[in-house]
This record gives C-alpha cells, sequence and structure tokens, in this order.
C-alpha cells in the first residue's frame, strides 16, 4: 500500500467543536483561538 506524502488538516473546531459546550465562547475568544491556531500552523 503507498501512503500520500502529505496530509491536510482542517481545524473546524471553532465553528462545529464549540456546538457541544455549556458556555457560550464570545467572539474575541474565538478570533485569539484562531489566531493561536493560525501561528501554530493549523
Amino acid at each position: 500500500m503507498k501512503l500520500p506524502n502529505f496530509a491536510v488538516i482542517k481545524e473546524v473546531g471553532p465553528r462545529d467543536g464549540l456546538q457541544n459546550e455549556k458556555k457560550i465562547v464570545g467572539t474575541k475568544d474565538k478570533v485569539k483561538w484562531i489566531q493561536l491556531l493560525t501561528e501554530a500552523g493549523l
């Protein structure tokens, strides 16, 4: 079996991952989270 040379990771946490949280996450916190994910290379 030949494996691909790379993988694509699609982070959907800010959209889908927060739907099950009991506490509503504010927009400023979501923006900060997305910025941190971007800095981490995702």
